[in-house]
């Protein structure tokens, strides 16, 4: 999963919630744009903070290997072109 992904799970739970990034903020003693940083996928801040707000809203952090993709039809189609 991406950080954008994460962020977008927090942030759809925050607002389930009804709580600001402001209100998760205070909660967690940072700042709103941090929180905003994280729901974006662009925090490159603590790890920390991001499983402290992860708990917060219910969630956990967990490392998992990588799962193979197959490619897509069209992805077959580039690779293997006649051009």
């Amino acid at each position: 999963m991406s950080r954008k992904e994460i962020g977008q799970q927090l942030q759809a739970e925050r607002k389930r919630q009804k709580l600001s990034q402001s209100d998760i903020a205070d909660k967690l003693r940072c700042s709103r744009p941090s929180i905003s940083n994280i729901e974006n996928g662009r925090y490159q801040g603590s790890l920390q903070l991001l499983e402290r707000y992860l708990n917060l809203m219910g969630f956990e952090l967990i490392a998992a290997p990588k799962q193979a993709r197959r490619p897509t039809l069209d992805e077959l189609d580039s690779i293997y072109d006649d051009d």
